[in-house]
């Protein structure tokens, strides 16, 4: 008997070895999201986004809504026009470009999702108008729960590709008071009750937002890595083009609504950011699309710098 000896070289043998490692680091991936998944989509998600609409909440009195119905026109005008403006963009911008159904779902999602509050940062650091830009987030968040599922039930059956995909109203629309109207709304009893508390910590509770934001951004994508990967590019030209026409829409509404310059700028704000919690909420349980959700945690993600350079020409103007 002879033994036959086969030699490989040491490059050769290492490549090998990276590869297996690679092979199981990425089985090892798949296996710790796909066990944690349920978790994420289920409880995670959407536990960030009613902590998000606590904190909201704890930032309005029923005084300011009273000072709102004095002047309506400026805040819910504007309300109302993101309400129609974005939604009709996103269904243009996909019938142009045909984007994939995850990316075209996404984007429809998105923009008929409410203001986010991340919007309320940016306000803060641009030094605009941050009453105007929570009392905004606040209103579309509170009108959310009826107007989104109307919305999406118009649009979808209106793009081919995604046309199939049922928009349970009903469901929606419970779903929605749960993680929206309800946080909201103790977070304005905490407020009243103890507001000297809550003023103490407002500062607090805005760090602790911008991690829930980070935070959500993380676990999306954590979820849905390999999908966010692959369509990156392509979400990049439609998250571009939405936030330009967004801010666009923002700043002319404010002209028609005869605001000043600075309010100009927090409604091209408040019009481009966008909720997607919400968005990765319903996608994931109502839709039972998760996949929905990538184009939304790459949008937020894709916006920050064209957000940093419309501050930056607000300020350098200022």
């Amino acid at each position: 008997m002879f033994a036959v000896r086969t030699h490989i070289s040491p490059g050769l043998r290492d490549v090998g070895y990276r590869h297996c490692g690679q092979m199981c680091t990425s089985q090892c991936f798949k296996a710790l999201r796909n066990f944690w998944r349920p978790m994420i989509v289920k409880i995670l998600i959407p536990l960030c986004v009613m902590l998000l609409m606590f904190i909201v909440g704890t930032g309005l009195q029923l005084k300011q809504f009273r000072v709102l119905m004095e002047s309506p026109v400026p805040l819910l005008g504007g309300t109302l026009l993101q309400m129609v403006l974005l939604p009709a963009s996103a269904l243009g911008i996909v019938v142009l470009i045909q984007p994939s159904i995850e990316l075209a779902a996404g984007l429809l999602l998105v923009s008929a999702c409410p203001g986010g509050a991340l919007s309320n940062y940016y306000s803060h650091l641009g030094r605009l108008n941050v009453a105007l830009s929570v009392m905004m987030t606040a209103v579309s968040s509170l009108l959310a729960f009826a107007v989104l599922p109307f919305i999406l039930a118009i649009v979808f059956p209106l793009i081919a590709s995604v046309q199939q995909t049922e928009i349970p109203a009903a469901q929606l629309v419970r779903q929605l008071f749960v993680i929206l109207l309800l946080p909201i709304g103790v977070g304005m009893l905490i407020r009243k009750f103890f507001r000297v508390i809550v003023e103490l910590h407002t500062s607090r509770l805005r760090a602790l937002g911008l991690v829930l934001v980070v935070l959500l951004l993380g676990l999306i994508l954590f979820d849905q890595w390999e999908g966010a990967t692959r369509l990156f590019t392509d979400a990049l030209v439609l998250a571009v083009l939405f936030t330009g026409i967004a801010v666009l829409a923002g700043w002319f509404s404010g002209v028609l609504t005869k605001q000043n310059i600075v309010d100009r700028y927090t409604f091209a704000v408040e019009f481009s950011v966008r909720n997607v919690g919400i968005g990765a909420v319903v996608a994931a349980t109502a839709l039972d699309r998760p996949e929905f959700v990538i184009f939304g945690a790459l949008f937020v993600v894709i916006q920050f710098p064209l957000i940093m350079l419309l501050l930056f020409a607000y300020r350098a103007r200022s």
